[in-house]
């Protein structure tokens, strides 16, 4: 069985820009030539605030990131479009052509300017990982013990309101506790793009049950991820694909049936033994069907669970 793919985060539009290369063929985790051995395929986008940079200087860099990005969807020739609705995703999906939908990783670039969340969502973000390293004008990251500030709690609620999903990959505890309480208030769900399971391998980087289970109930969604730090301790030894199939299993067993997929964060991390490139999870289904996952079971993981969603909520 070949599966179809919607992964809900990469750093490709960020390194198509700065390597100056093409969506349609590169030498980046994924291009469409790599995406071919799926028969239909949607992505999340995310632009990454470089640590090295300051917060006003990542606004800047994301306008030109995401000019650029449309540029590269414009050159495929139809082959690519960028997707900002529901219907959108539901003709590229039926016609073939690879959704590409843009979102934002790292909220320090509103740069404690309110506005910022309006202008995102006009440009079509989607989604916005609140948070990715150390303390910022929204809070703590997950190498921190801090919540939310204030400005992060307004940026959480302006979010819910202007229809851009709150995404707590890279937050600390605190700042995902912070956040649960205004989700619940506004009804909508926030998700983990690209964490694995905290309770199979410690890395601050990786989600909490209880964090997990609120996701579940509000209806959000999470992402697993390939980065090999977050999946296994690699000092012992190099990362494969086992190790994503316990962080899967365990989210199975919580329930994650119906939320769980791939965020494999392209382009944003070193890769396990077995994966090269966008192409290569590809085979993860196999390894899946020898443990006795169902088809349905695969479908649902590899793409229908987060199509799903985006219907839902973009």
């Amino acid at each position: 069985m070949k599966p179809c793919l919607f992964d809900t985060h990469c750093d490709t539009a960020y390194e198509l820009y700065h390597r100056e290369c093409d969506l349609l063929k590169n030498n980046c985790h994924i291009d469409l030539e790599k995406a071919s051995v799926y028969p239909k395929y949607a992505q999340y986008y995310a632009v990454w605030s470089n640590r090295r940079l300051d917060d006003e200087t990542c606004w800047e860099q994301f306008l030109k990131i995401a000019e650029n990005f449309d540029k590269e969807i414009a050159d495929t020739d139809g082959k690519a479009v960028r997707v900002t609705n529901a219907e959108g995703l539901k003709a590229a999906w039926n016609n073939g052509q690879h959704a590409a939908i843009l979102a934002v990783e790292d909220a320090r670039l509103t740069a404690g300017k309110i506005e910022r969340v309006d202008i995102l969502a006009g440009m079509g973000v989607k989604y916005m990982t609140l948070l990715w390293g150390g303390e910022t004008c929204i809070g703590g990251s997950h190498n921190t013990n801090s919540p939310l500030t204030d400005f992060g709690r307004d940026v959480a609620r302006r979010c819910f309101e202007v229809g851009i999903v709150p995404d707590v990959s890279h937050a600390s505890e605190e700042a995902v506790d912070d956040l649960i309480p205004i989700a619940y208030e506004y009804a909508k769900p926030f998700i983990a793009t690209h964490s694995n399971s905290h309770a199979v391998y410690g890395h601050t980087r990786n989600l909490r049950d209880r964090h997990f289970e609120h996701i579940k109930k509000l209806g959000g969604i999470v992402g697993l991820s390939l980065c090999t730090s977050h999946l296994t301790d690699t000092s012992l030894r190099p990362a494969d694909a086992t190790d994503l199939l316990r962080h899967l299993e365990h989210y199975l067993s919580l329930g994650g049936e119906d939320i769980v997929g791939f965020g494999a964060d392209w382009d944003g991390t070193d890769l396990p033994q077995g994966f090269e490139h966008v192409g290569h999870l590809a085979n993860f289904a196999e390894l899946m069907g020898q443990h006795n996952y169902s088809d349905e079971l695969i479908e649902k993981i590899f793409w229908k669970n987060f199509y799903d969603f985006a219907l839902r909520n973009l």
